[in-house]
């Protein structure tokens, strides 16, 4: 063994200090594995002993969000961070040095960017002359000779194009699992079809393949050779980036894909989906997302594919979709996915533009009946249908509703449009009470009239009485522009049924002070929660004045 501070030979010391089982790199790589430590401190335990050392940088290094901290392994003389943020070489490094950096890039395995949000100061970039420097001592895939993941932005920043792009091409190999990249503003379309055609070949190993663009003009189209690329369990072309017809057709030849998300342009690609004697088969695919200007082309897509384990869809469209297009949409679901039992969530979402909230009035009314058809799905945990119009539902849709989706967590029916509905308060009351996993609902409708009582059988719980069943998921409560008066007793209710409720907000319309109503609403319903903690006789005494002031609106 090595002694740590000089490196030589010391058996009794280490005999003394270390366990024979810290002699196997395996162990104690899976020690390091499960113990959370910071840089700092693997770096620290990294500096302990030759014998730990090897797998702790392989951790350290392991997962990298720049090649900065490559760059600064060089002697601090060798660099400097420029006036521009980017890191520069001070002198040209010695061999030996530049040796240094090649031995923590093998170590490498992500490259990979910072998830948003994440509140974590990205080191500097090298500037591309240093990039340039490396590259040409170290081709990417000797320098890294164990990378599975790469995210290009974190090799280079391409917010404009830049000569950097080609490089990509030197970083594909087979031992590449996942790859994402974004394609420059202004980059040259060969460039493009260049590096599509070397993936299925340069690429072999690609399980996952996210592309999309930086810019916001013409969308991109690429033809992909999905027929030589059948290991991918995710792929993600989007951000103003399309398929073209041909490599859309062969999707159906990736039968590992678990994950598609797409995005859909132009109506010849909406024609050609229309054709073809068989649908798609896509048998492992459990999430799919769909973009598009149109929710036509998501129906479409869907009438081409059979997707048996599909779980998860989402939809995002902008320009306005007319009742039968939502209506044909909703059937496309039963077509695509077959069983009533595998979709968990469902998410539709128009995105609202200055010209959709010019054309509001253009927006008809979305009933009842065609949202009825996803009562046959009956495992959904979530379903959210936002921005899509004016959504006129009923108290018969909503009991349903209750008894369709018992384990529903989230249902959004947010509709940014003032309408009036028909759904009471009453109806509210018995679906958020009946689904007791129910933790967020967005939904209109009409709290001007005291409810009416709840029709109850002998098996039902009676902690509150002949009320609604309390009900301690519910979180957040979204009333839209849902109408509300002191009459109602609406806090009351609030508090008795759902103690838990954190939060109940309403839309504001522009010049109307409609959303007063319900911040009173929502002061008052937090003094009862408060009044109830502080004095426990109000459990008891609640549920009686409640039902005595409902009761008596009756005589």
């Amino acid at each position: 063994m090595k002694d740590c501070a000089n490196g030589r030979a010391s058996p009794t010391t280490f005999q003394l200090t270390m366990h024979r089982a810290l002699l196997v790199d395996d162990i104690v790589h899976t020690i390091l594995q499960n113990v959370t430590l910071s840089a700092t401190d693997l770096i620290n335990f990294a500096s302990t002993c030759s014998a730990v050392s090897s797998p702790a940088l392989n951790i350290l290094w392991c997962a990298q969000s720049s090649l900065g901290p490559l760059i600064m392994c060089l002697p601090q003389d060798a660099w400097e961070i420029g006036d521009d943020g980017f890191i520069h070489l001070s002198r040209e490094p010695l061999p030996a040095e530049w040796e240094r950096v090649r031995l923590n890039a093998s170590r490498i395995r992500k490259l990979i960017g910072n998830p948003r949000g994440t509140p974590f100061k990205r080191p500097p970039k090298p500037h591309s002359r240093v990039l340039h420097r490396l590259f040409t001592l170290f081709p990417p895939t000797s320098l890294f000779p164990n990378l599975h993941k790469l995210d290009f932005e974190v090799v280079s920043d391409l917010t404009e194009f830049s000569p950097d792009f080609p490089l990509l091409r030197q970083f594909l190999s087979p031992g590449l699992d996942v790859l994402a990249f974004v394609l420059p503003s202004g980059i040259p379309a060969h460039e493009v079809e260049q590096l599509v055609d070397v993936l299925p070949t340069q690429g072999s190993g690609l399980r996952q393949l996210v592309i999309s663009a930086d810019h916001w003009g013409p969308p991109f189209q690429i033809d992909l050779a999905l027929n030589k690329m059948q290991k991918l369990n995710l792929m993600a072309i989007l951000r103003n980036v399309c398929l073209t017809r041909h490599s859309i057709a062969d999707i159906g030849r990736l039968r590992s894909l678990q994950v598609l998300v797409l995005t859909l342009h132009g109506s010849d690609v909406l024609e050609d989906l229309r054709l073809g004697d068989m649908p798609l088969e896509l048998s492992a695919l459990s999430c799919l997302m769909l973009v598009s200007d149109r929710l036509q082309l998501c129906t479409s897509f869907l009438l081409r594919v059979v997707t048996p384990q599909l779980s998860n869809i989402g939809i995002k469209y902008t320009k306005y979709a007319a009742p039968a297009e939502v209506g044909d949409f909703v059937l496309s679901l039963h077509t695509s996915c077959r069983s009533s039992t595998s979709l968990k969530d469902i998410s539709v979402q128009h995105h609202t533009t200055w010209l959709s909230h010019l054309n509001r009035n253009l927006h008809s009314p979305l009933p009842s009946h065609l949202f009825r058809p996803l009562l046959t799905f009956r495992r959904l945990k979530t379903i959210k249908f936002v921005a899509m119009g004016q959504y006129c539902l009923d108290d018969a849709f909503i009991d349903d509703a209750a008894v369709a989706w018992p384990d529903i967590q989230e249902l959004w029916f947010a509709s940014e449009e003032t309408h009036t509905t028909t759904v009471t308060f009453g109806a509210m009351l018995s679906l958020a009470s009946r689904c007791r996993s129910l933790r967020v609902l967005h939904l209109t409708f009409d709290a001007t009239q005291k409810p009416t009582l709840p029709h109850r059988t002998d098996s039902d719980d009676p902690p509150n009485g002949n009320l609604w069943l309390k009900q301690t998921a519910l979180r957040k409560l979204y009333v839209g522009h849902s109408k509300v008066l002191k009459e109602a007793l609406v806090p009351f209710v609030l508090a008795l049924v759902f103690p838990n409720l954190v939060d109940i907000s309403s839309y504001q319309t522009p010049g109307i002070s409609d959303h007063v109503p319900w911040q009173q609403v929502a002061a008052a319903f937090r003094h009862l929660v408060n009044l109830r903690e502080k004095n426990p006789d109000m459990s008891t005494s609640l549920p009686q004045f409640v039902q005595c002031m409902l009761e008596d609106s009756g005589s």
